[in-house]
């Protein structure tokens, strides 16, 4: 009898720990992460049209759910100008950036992927977390901040996602939508 009540007892406490960590897990997930208060209203760009520049560091895997939705943006509106700017935090050595989410990103069409290497082009933007994207109008006026994603690594349609295609189709969307990702600023290592 109480080899059973140990079994059962076993049973329930691995039970309610796998409950916990996929609570705790989920409530990560959908936890937004920081975004600074804009410190421009405008930008200087390389091109005349609308400008997407998304923020992102090179380790962070929760990235890997933007790269579908840069692909889709791009396939949907070949005139848009994306960036991607993996930030090298100031601890790290020169070629730190260079990895599995720098070749992913290099992969889409038409993208630039280039570094900041102080987090200076990040900071100025209010970029706190990894994968906030950045919108500019044709006149290079800051139009949306925010995520492309769901929640931290979710793959599909968001909020984000709809509103930079409101803008780009001359639709006014949200100018701001929550980010999903790691902290920007850090090696996380």
């Amino acid at each position: 009898m109480n080899r059973e009540i140990a079994v059962w007892g076993s049973g329930l406490l691995w039970l309610g720990s796998v409950v916990a960590a996929i609570f705790g897990w989920e409530r990560y997930d959908a936890t937004p992460g920081r975004m600074a208060p804009r410190v421009v209203d405008s930008v200087t760009t390389h091109s005349t049209g609308w400008n997407l520049t998304v923020y992102a560091h090179p380790r962070c895997p929760c990235l890997r759910a933007s790269f579908p939705v840069l692909r889709s943006l791009k396939g949907h509106y070949p005139h848009l100008t994306v960036r991607v700017v993996f930030v090298r935090p100031l601890d790290t050595p020169d070629g730190w950036e260079f990895g599995e989410a720098w070749d992913e990103a290099t992969r889409i069409s038409g993208t630039t992927v280039t570094c900041d290497p102080d987090g200076g082009e990040a900071r100025r933007a209010g970029a706190e977390t990894s994968g906030c994207a950045v919108l500019t109008d044709p006149n290079g006026r800051v139009v949306f901040r925010g995520g492309l994603t769901q929640g931290r690594g979710r793959v599909g349609d968001s909020d984000g996602r709809r509103a930079v295609s409101g803008w780009v189709q001359g639709e006014p969307s949200a100018a701001s939508v929550a980010v999903y990702g790691c902290p920007l600023h850090t090696s996380l290592e």
